[in-house]
């Protein structure tokens, strides 16, 4: 065994984050822009926490999005800045004939059966530009990766860190909405 040398920082060394390199481009490894949850615990939050707590909680600690988990810590949705955005509160007390206070993270999320994802083998395959391109026509900022051999939610990936990393946006192709198909007939 062999003790390797320390130093003291200087005040010149900053921290790192992966927006700042030029490192990705399209033709990529796919599984350069996965969190993968073999390697990085993921983001979780109660499905039972208030709402208005859970945004305050994302905004301290500056995630765009946490994976909701029930009490067996079993996934069961998505929650996301967008979602607790005002207009979606508004529209979740109208609908549940609730107070803001009792809005719950579930009242809120994305369901688990309404995400997309993509095998893990298929983006081991993939290139930068295969996922972009997957991901603009799906129209979906978060898709998750299953591990089909394993049984797996083995990653996620967001649309908003893959665009960071490109140092490009990345525009999706917009969903049809209910409300739209309504407006174009009325």
């Amino acid at each position: 065994m062999k003790f390797l040398p320390l130093s003291r920082l200087d005040t010149a060394d900053h921290l790192v984050t992966p927006q700042e390199f030029f490192d990705i481009e399209g033709s990529s490894p796919a599984l350069n822009l996965m969190m993968d949850f073999r390697q990085h615990h993921p983001h979780a939050i109660s499905a039972a926490m208030p709402a208005l707590w859970a945004a305050s909680l994302m905004e301290t600690e500056q995630v765009d999005c946490k994976l909701v988990v029930d009490h067996q810590r079993e996934f069961i949705g998505l929650l996301t800045q967008e979602r607790l955005s005002e207009q979606s509160l508004i529209a979740a007390q109208a609908k549940l004939g609730i107070d803001r206070k009792s809005l719950t993270v579930t009242d809120l999320m994305l369901p688990r059966s309404a995400m997309p994802a993509l095998n893990y083998d298929d983006l081991v395959r993939a290139t930068v530009a295969d996922l972009v391109a997957t991901l603009r026509e799906a129209g979906e900022p978060y898709c998750l990766v299953r591990d089909n051999a394993h049984r797996q939610i083995r990653g996620l990936i967001s649309v908003g860190e893959l665009s960071a990393r490109l140092h490009q946006q990345v525009s999706l192709k917009p969903q049809v909405s209910v409300l739209k198909v309504l407006d174009a007939h009325g």
